[in-house]
């Protein structure tokens, strides 16, 4: 009598499906991007002097499904502006570099904005 033994292989395969779609779905990318810009208001005819460079990094969260994202708060970009302004004590800032990056982790996306730019101060006339 040729008989065989089922040793469970068939589940083993069976859960290796599931176990490698939670896999792919849990490694996403990450994305970034960057840019330059002038000045953070307008400067024509205005005279000013730089009080120095300065930067900082401010990151939010979202929930992210794959198809469509909820962010769970607003991007603090005002709020990096406004760092970089109390930091040197400045009116405006000029020659501003930003990078924007996102990690994903299974269902949460990490956004991080990085801004760095030379703070002035104008002049009184």
């Amino acid at each position: 009598m040729n008989s065989k033994i089922n040793n469970g292989s068939h589940w083993k395969k069976a859960a290796l499906i599931p176990a490698l779609f939670a896999l792919a779905f849990s490694m996403q990318c990450a994305g970034a991007s960057a840019g330059i810009t002038a000045a953070n208001m307008p400067m024509e005819g205005r005279k000013f002097h730089v009080l120095g460079t300065a930067e900082t990094t401010v990151s939010w969260w979202s929930f992210d499904l794959g198809i469509i994202g909820v962010p769970l708060g607003r991007p603090p970009v005002d709020e990096a502006e406004r760092i970089l302004l109390e930091e040197k004590g400045g009116d405006a800032l000029i020659n501003l570099r930003y990078f924007t990056d996102r990690t994903i982790i299974l269902l949460l996306t990490r956004h991080r904005f990085y801004l760095k730019a030379d703070v002035v101060q104008f002049d009184k006339e």
